[in-house]
């Protein structure tokens, strides 16, 4: 027997595996030696064999609870659970107190479904044994699979304050922590699992989810390139790797990521989404949009498809404003909530102090903060009290800085949407704003749940939700004529007087500069967008303008640019635009994208998903924007802001009209060194920029509003 130890201890399993044989051939009834042996060979994963050799052990000693445990450990592992389940309860039958078959019964338990049972066994065992930390673990899964995060939580630093190097103990902490919206807690646990257990893969991968929510993208990358070394065919990993590819701007290897996902499980809704996302940013919009709608097909519920999908259809030429309003209804009517709304307890006075709650995940570095931080600054305390739910994991400079601004702060990533929505209806919000739309983040589901007396959609998205419990879209007048859009939303238009924009220029902008045509030799003409937007009309279109201005350029930055440039290039090629009238810039520090524009004459926008945030910043540093308009809600965001800064010239109707504008701007090079030279100036003092006015109109929009909810209140 000592030798066979030995032999297990040096990792000789087979020559420990020869001497038990051998010791049975000579005593084929040693209990001892049936039960090692038997323990060995579930350990080589030979399991029928663990199992044959264990039921030959209890044979010999039936009454023995230790064996008949010890089978039940073998059948669970052979895959026989009910099998396993009689040999637990049979030596808890022969000894109640046995605080291992407790443990084990409940784990078993666990994996059959049976959670409220498995408690009840988990609880016995550590009744017995306080100091089980196998049963404080398996208890904390159990209370995670029931959704009580906080005392699985418990359960796992229980287990670890009586057991520290538990490496599956500190990886299940470390999922919990996940769960709960911790990756920095998270983190530490699932790093010391993994210096327990090197090899641990799933701890790896759950690492690498960890510093993406942290936003390490490239230690996230290493995390997860080490669990797919240890456990290659997980598809879950690689498509987790391609959600870090994509946020490193890696957008081929990112599909290709979310491709090898879908070789391994085809049916992944999830992973379908995520390769329609990152096909819409390649610029593949009938790709994306076939990725999207077989993710629906898997998984009708998945809100973040039809999301991805409505805001996909925005940005692909052709489609008629019916059939992009369509998509948003089916949107609002399959995730509809509110078949039972709790009444308000808001006071109807019309004239009281409001209290305003923005909701958004882009209250950071993003372009929804250069038009929310004006408002969020000049709003009026004395009539208005704002509240801000911000619905994202990571906070950075501007996030600090917007925090400023406000009464009440609240972080909510971690909240599903019933608990967001009940913390919404606490804090007795009067109208409730969603920045987001159909964007990234957003908690749509949430406003379907109708947590306020009034709904406001505004600013993230330039179209409807197609939520019924939506009650209004801010817009203008010219991103939202009167008649032709207002049966295409399914909330009202409340229409802002002046413009649905405030923007604020970014700090320490570089000086604007005269046109480059006058000492370059040759004009250019430049897109500053991403590739989703660059659709192969607009192409075209652009190819016709470089034609008719002979050796003029076509500059064209965006993210994501660097990782398919050759596949990029021939897009434009494909439609006779000559590759060294051609040049590509991949995304910048906003520093170095704003002094691009040094380099560019004029910025033709994107049709039919005009520029917004882009428009403005090259408004700013004195290019203009010639922009096409259309029959969409998203075809008319560039015309709302060129008419903001008084340049109604530069929008166009028609294509032949955009191009007469841009290659009229070509050949009066004084007039464009003109207009350039004025127009920083010309946008500090429009509409736009006028944050106290704008503000003004943005309240008395709320008031409005307000006074029409109180008095249906009173009919």
């Amino acid at each position: 027997m000592e030798a066979a130890r030995a032999f297990c201890d040096a990792g000789r399993l087979q020559d420990a595996e020869t001497i038990y044989r051998g010791i049975l051939d000579a005593d084929p009834e040693n209990v001892e030696a049936l039960h090692l042996l038997g323990a060995l060979l579930n350990q080589l994963r030979n399991f029928p064999a663990s199992v044959e050799v264990m039921e030959k052990a209890v044979r010999c000693r039936p009454s023995n609870p230790v064996l008949r445990n010890n089978l039940g450990n073998a059948l669970k592992d052979a895959g026989r659970p009910a099998d396993a389940e009689k040999s637990y309860r049979e030596a808890l039958k022969r000894r109640p107190d046995f605080a291992d078959a407790h443990s084990n019964l409940g784990w078993l338990l666990q994996s059959m479904g049976r959670l409220r049972e498995a408690e009840q066994s988990l609880r016995k065992a550590l009744a017995f044994e306080p100091r089980h930390a196998q049963a404080h673990n398996h208890l904390g899964m159990v209370l995670g699979d029931l959704g009580r995060l906080q005392e699985a939580k418990e359960s796992f630093r229980r287990a670890l304050a009586i057991h520290p190097h538990f490496p599956h103990a500190h990886h299940n902490l470390g999922i919990t922590l996940m769960k709960l919206a911790q990756p920095a807690e998270a983190e530490r646990a699932l790093r010391e699992a993994l210096v327990l257990e090197p090899q641990l893969a799933t701890a790896h991968s759950y690492l690498g989810d960890a510093l993406l929510e942290l936003g390490r993208w490239e230690e996230a990358e290493q995390s997860y390139r080490q669990a797919l070394a240890l456990q290659p065919a997980v598809a879950l990993t690689h498509n987790n790797l391609g959600n870090v590819l994509r946020e490193l701007g890696r957008l081929e290897e990112a599909e290709q990521s979310y491709r090898q996902t879908l070789a391994l499980e085809p049916s992944l809704a999830m992973a379908h989404n995520n390769l329609g996302n990152v096909l819409r940013e390649l610029g593949r919009l009938e790709e994306a949009e076939r990725s999207c709608r077989q993710a629906l097909a898997l998984e009708p519920q998945l809100a973040s498809a039809y999301s991805n999908l409505a805001l996909l259809l925005n940005y692909m030429p052709g489609r008629t404003p019916a059939e992009i309003y369509a998509e948003h209804r089916e949107f609002g009517h399959r995730f509809r909530q509110n078949d039972d709304l709790r009444p308000f307890h808001n006071i109807p006075d019309a004239e009281r102090r409001l209290r305003i709650g923005y909701v958004s995940g882009d209250l950071r570095h993003h372009s929804v903060a250069f038009f929310i931080e004006p408002v969020l600054a000049k709003h009026d305390r004395r009539e208005f009290e704002v509240v801000c739910y911000y619905a994202f994991p990571r906070s950075d400079a501007t996030t600090r800085r917007l925090k400023c601004y406000v009464e009440r702060w609240r972080e909510v990533s971690g909240l599903n949407d019933d608990t967001l929505a009940n913390l919404i209806r606490e804090d007795a919000i009067d109208i409730l704003v969603d920045l987001s739309g159909h964007t990234g983040n957003n908690r749509l589901l949430m406003f379907a749940r109708k947590p306020a007396p009034v709904q406001v959609t505004w600013l993230g998205y330039l179209n409807t939700t197609g939520l019924d419990t939506m009650d209004w879209r801010i817009t203008d007048t010219r991103a939202s004529p009167e008649g032709p859009l207002d049966n295409f939303h399914s909330e009202k238009l409340l229409r802002l007087p002046e413009s649905q924009w405030c923007y604020q220029p970014p700090e320490h902008c570089p000086n604007t500069a005269p046109p480059p045509s006058a000492s370059a030799g040759f004009f250019t003409f430049a897109a500053f967008s991403t590739p989703a937007k660059i659709n192969p009309e607009i192409i075209d279109l652009w190819r016709r303008l470089l034609e008719r201005v002979p050796g003029s350029r076509l500059l064209i930055a965006a993210s994501g640019l660097s990782s398919i440039p050759a596949e990029y290039r021939e897009r434009f090629t494909r439609h006779g635009i000559d590759q060294q009238r051609l040049d590509l810039i991949s995304s910048k520090p906003l520093g170095d994208y704003l002094a691009l524009h040094s380099l560019v004459d004029v910025i033709l926008d994107t049709f039919p998903y005009t520029g917004g945030t882009t428009t403005c910043h090259a408004l700013w540093m004195g290019v203009p924007v010639v922009s096409l308009v259309g029959d969409t809600a998203t075809s008319r965001g560039g015309a709302s802001l060129l008419c903001a800064v008084d340049l109604a010239e530069l929008v166009a109707v028609t294509p032949d009209q955009y191009l007469d504008i841009a290659a009229s701007l070509a050949r009066d090079p004084q007039r464009l060194a003109t207009l350039r030279a004025g127009l920083r100036e010309r946008v500090r003092s429009s509409a736009l920029t006028n944050a106290g006015r704008f503000t003004r109109h943005l309240e008395k929009a709320y008031r409005t509003i307000w006074r029409s909810w109180c008095e249906s209140q009173r009919s």
